[in-house]
């Protein structure tokens, strides 16, 4: 019975160290891209908001289970092949022609959390488009720049098809 007793406290140790270590190293990340469209908001809103099409013009997040809206439950496939990722976020804000947020959390919500947002600005000609992700959690701290960089590029990249496919529409 003492073994087992000794046994547990040392468990309880370890366990409670690697969590203080996890939340002294605890850091918050982003990902952020932005480009200008020659359209307006409406038209911009369009492209983002129709989750049914991303397969045919997004070379980042290039599928969307179920519809956007606020406390919906989506399913996203990043990519194609056997390095795509899927993601089950919960929709957090619809403001039409101006935001669309989701997050989403890799095992359980607070290890790993990304919160993704679209932000639409009306500006002089056109839209200034904005898409962030903010990672946090307790395994954010080992987040390498690597991936916030590549995360970068995959913004900048879906950027740019938005800002295609916007403007290749007709008024």
């Amino acid at each position: 019975m003492r073994l087992r007793s000794l046994l547990l406290k040392c468990i309880v140790i370890s366990v409670v160290g690697v969590i203080t270590v996890l939340l002294v190293a605890h850091d918050d990340r982003s990902a952020y891209a932005d480009v200008l469209i020659d359209r307006p908001a409406a038209d911009v809103w369009k492209v983002i908001s129709n989750s049914a099409a991303y397969p045919d013009w997004n070379p980042f997040i290039t599928r969307v289970d179920g519809d956007f809206r606020e406390g919906a439950t989506i399913r996203i496939v990043l990519g194609t092949g056997p390095d795509s990722m899927v993601f089950k976020p919960t929709v957090l804000l619809i403001r039409p022609q101006q935001d669309l947020c989701w997050r989403g959390s890799i095992w359980i919500r607070g290890v790993f959390d990304g919160t993704h947002c679209i932000h639409l600005t009306a500006v002089a000609g056109g839209t200034h488009l904005e898409q962030t992700e903010s990672f946090s959690g307790l395994l954010v701290g080992r987040l390498s720049k690597d991936v916030i960089e590549e995360t970068q590029r995959n913004f900048q990249a879906m950027n740019v098809a938005v800002k295609r496919r916007a403007e290749l529409k007709t008024p």
